[in-house]
């Protein structure tokens, strides 16, 4: 059974523009393809899934914080990048570490 361990760590990330199928704010996609997380950097092998969270109380559908999960190196990583934060306080975070 795969064990977990939860985050809200700050990240660096290197994100490539993808045109997928489902194209949010008529935009490109933004998939990491990197990131770097206490002072090392993984690649991102292969991206599994995307989803967004529900806001909290208030928010209106849909704009809760974009999550993608993805392998590299060591494990499978939630990234989550909330854009409802506001435009300075916009970054991505790990959220969890699949072992």
């Amino acid at each position: 059974m795969p064990m977990t361990k939860r985050y809200d760590d700050p990240i660096e990330v290197e994100v490539e523009y993808t045109q997928v199928e489902e194209v949010e704010d008529c935009q490109p996609q933004l998939t990491p393809s990197a990131f770097s997380w206490r002072g090392r950097r993984y690649a991102v092998a292969v991206v599994l899934k995307y989803w967004r969270r529900r806001g909290g109380l208030g928010s209106a559908a849909g704009e809760g914080p974009r999550v993608l999960q993805g392998r590299a190196e060591g494990g499978v990583y939630d990234l989550r990048f909330d854009r409802t934060a506001g435009p300075k306080a916009q970054q991505w975070r790990l959220a969890r570490v699949w072992d």
